[in-house]
């Protein structure tokens, strides 16, 4: 094994595939990630069972739970050429993109491909932007876009080429707001996705990571916000979300309050979520309808 580089190199990153691999979409884990962003706390929800009961007439894969398939890409990185060594702790997810292209059946097995997209110089440290494709034969499902920020490997001057930046929140009073309760178990029920980091679950790793306590894995709360923009503009249709691009801006303690602010703007659902507690704005983005609402 060749010796890691002392620079970022930016040539040697983009375009290296990270890894191939296969997800099913089993009923159990569809439940089980549907559990994990908060449906069905209340037992006896029946609209809820579209994801989380097998059974269910309209049993459905929610539209944000194949973004459980970008650890394959994560896992990936710590062995990529161009990448100097650093420090699992100083790496922090900073951005999530889905680009939803027709639902996935339950049961469906995809074929996942993961590559490194781009690469940007930001000073205190890289953004990698790291790109997963879910397809099945000739069937493209999903594409997964996360963009990591590598804390401390930073000054080697390449911009990179990925420009989109997430839109302000519309300066007004939010459309409608929702909110969403955490138990102080989400953390431990939500890794049984996939994200298994003990940041979330280990009291000493938190500490470890500058936390009092273990905190919420930054896809949950994305989870979270979808769900919640999802019952508010397009109930018993999740095939109408196309798009969705969050920022992750702080961190959540299980058991808080979500504030999930939403502001429509023709297909476009912009969003802010706080938590209800401190206050403290921990995701922002959009979410991108395949029609307009009709008021």
């Amino acid at each position: 094994m060749s010796a890691k580089p002392k620079q970022v190199q930016p040539d040697l990153l983009r375009g290296h595939k990270l890894g191939e691999s296969e997800f099913t979409f089993e009923n159990r884990d569809v439940s089980l990630y549907s559990l994990g962003i908060g449906f069905n706390q209340d037992p006896l929800k029946e609209a809820d069972f579209r994801f989380t009961y097998e059974n269910d007439e309209f049993f459905s894969v929610f539209p944000t739970m194949p973004v459980v398939a970008i650890s394959n890409g994560i896992e990936g990185i710590f062995d990529c050429p161009g990448l100097p060594e650093f420090n699992p702790m100083m790496l922090l997810h900073g951005e999530q993109k889905i680009i939803s292209y027709k639902p996935i059946p339950v049961g469906t097995t995809c074929k996942t491909v993961s590559y490194v997209s781009d690469v940007a110089d930001k000073v205190k440290g890289a953004l990698l932007t790291i790109t997963v494709s879910l397809t099945e034969g000739e069937t493209r499902y999903a594409d997964i876009v996360g963009k990591l920020f590598i804390r401390g490997i930073g000054g080697f001057g390449d911009k990179g080429y990925d420009n989109e930046v997430i839109p302000k929140v519309p300066e007004r009073e939010p459309d409608f707001i929702a909110e969403e309760v955490t138990e102080k178990n989400r953390a431990v029920l939500y890794r049984l996705s996939g994200d298994i980091n003990p940041l979330h679950i280990d009291p000493n790793m938190a500490a470890l990571g500058g936390y009092k306590a273990p905190i919420l894995h930054g896809l949950c709360t994305y989870g979270i916000s979808a769900k919640a923009i999802y019952e508010k503009y397009c109930p018993g249709q999740p095939e109408e979300i196309k798009v969705m691009n969050a920022r992750f801006t702080s961190h959540v303690f299980p058991g808080e309050t979500l504030l999930v602010e939403t502001y429509q703007e023709g297909k476009f659902i912009h969003f802010e979520t706080r938590t209800k507690e401190r206050g403290k704005v921990v995701a922002m983005g959009f979410v991108e309808l395949r029609q307009e609402l009709k008021l």
